[in-house]
C-alpha cells in the first residue's frame, strides 16, 4: 500500500514540476500601447497653437505592418499608422495612408513620430513633418 501512495505521490509531483517549466504564452509586447488615446498637441512652428489628436491601437500589432489610426478633428484628418518599431517603451511610427480628409492630409503620409509610455500612464506624442513637431501628452 505504501509503494501505491509513494508512486501516486511521484506522479502528481512530476505532473506539477512538468507544468510548472512549460513555457507560457509570452503577451505581446506592443499591446501594452493598445487602446484610445487622446489629448492636445502643441505645434513647434506656433507654440499658441493646439489641436485635439485621437490615437486608436489594437492589440496583436507587430512591427512592420498596420498598427490603428490617428484622427485630428480640428483638420478632419485620419491617417492610417504603420508601426516601424518597438523599443521598449517606445512605439515609432509612420502616417502609411489618409483614412479621411483628401488631399490636405495627404501631406501627412509619410511622416512619422513616436509614442512613449510614460510611467504615470500616459502616452507622450512627439509627430515630426519636415515643418514643424507637434507633441503633447495623451490618456486612455
Amino acid at each position: 500500500m505504501n509503494t501505491n501512495r509513494f508512486m501516486y505521490l511521484f506522479i502528481v509531483i512530476a505532473v506539477l514540476g512538468v507544468t510548472a517549466c512549460a513555457p507560457s504564452a509570452e503577451a505581446n509586447p506592443v499591446d501594452r500601447f493598445a487602446g484610445t488615446w487622446s489629448g492636445s498637441m502643441g505645434f513647434s512652428d506656433d507654440p499658441s497653437a493646439k489641436q485635439d489628436v485621437v490615437v486608436n491601437i489594437p492589440t496583436g500589432c507587430a512591427v512592420g505592418n498596420v498598427c490603428g489610426d490617428t484622427t485630428n478633428p480640428g483638420v478632419s484628418c485620419q491617417w492610417e499608422m504603420t508601426l516601424s518599431a518597438l523599443n521598449q517603451n517606445v512605439f515609432e511610427y509612420k502616417f502609411s495612408k489618409t483614412l479621411s480628409g483628401g488631399d490636405p492630409c495627404e501631406a501627412g503620409v509619410g511622416t512619422g513620430g513616436t509614442l512613449t509610455l510614460q510611467v504615470d500612464g500616459t502616452l507622450m506624442r512627439e509627430h515630426n513633418t519636415p515643418m514643424f513637431t507637434a507633441s503633447g501628452a495623451l490618456t486612455k
